[in-house]
């Protein structure tokens, strides 16, 4: 009798003698390194399977499947309409709190333009960024400035500190993109 089994490397059926069972050996086929398995090893018995805990594995599982579904309707963006429209569930929606805006002058503006480059070329990222949020409701006057700004023959006039070009042009631009 022969054992038989398929190589590791290619899956082509090997056939060894039962005397070289437990050793390993080279695939004819292929010449890769395989484990030859002995004969008498034959297949491991199975434990048999336990009804009970089968029965609360799938229970288990549904409860899961349950809660993430009650889970993910909670997530659901709101819809769109007016009270008791379709979607709405009658619910009414909450009002959105808005922020005062915050009227600047175009001289604070320029100031605060001043000192979110200035945070950003100090690495201070939280502070640039509480600069910006203060600078986007009035995006328009902002970006006229910064093109002023950009334009002007004496750029130092501004306060702004001495960056190499394509780095003050990259603040800039960063700036830009917060306040749109």
């Amino acid at each position: 009798m022969s054992i038989e089994f398929h190589c590791e490397h290619c899956n082509k059926l090997v056939k060894a003698p039962d005397e070289v069972g437990g050793r390993s050996g080279k695939c004819p086929h292929c010449q890769g390194t395989n484990y030859i398995p002995s004969p008498e090893a034959g297949e491991i018995p199975l434990e048999p399977m336990d009804e009970n805990f089968e029965r609360h594995r799938q229970q288990s599982a549904a409860e899961d499947f349950a809660y993430q579904r009650r889970i993910m309707s909670d997530r659901s963006p709101p819809r769109e309409g007016a009270r008791g429209a379709k979607g709405g569930a009658g619910r009414s929606p909450r009002p959105i709190q808005s922020e005062p805006t915050e009227v600047l002058s175009e001289k604070q503006m320029s100031s605060m333009i001043v000192a979110f480059i200035t945070a950003m070329a100090n690495g201070s990222l939280p502070k640039a960024d509480e600069i910006s949020k203060r600078l986007r409701p009035q995006a328009a006057k902002v970006n006229a400035i910064l093109d002023d700004m950009l334009t002007a023959s004496n750029i130092a006039g501004y306060g702004l500190p001495t960056l190499p070009k394509p780095v003050l042009n990259g603040f800039v631009k960063q700036l830009r993109a917060k306040i749109s």
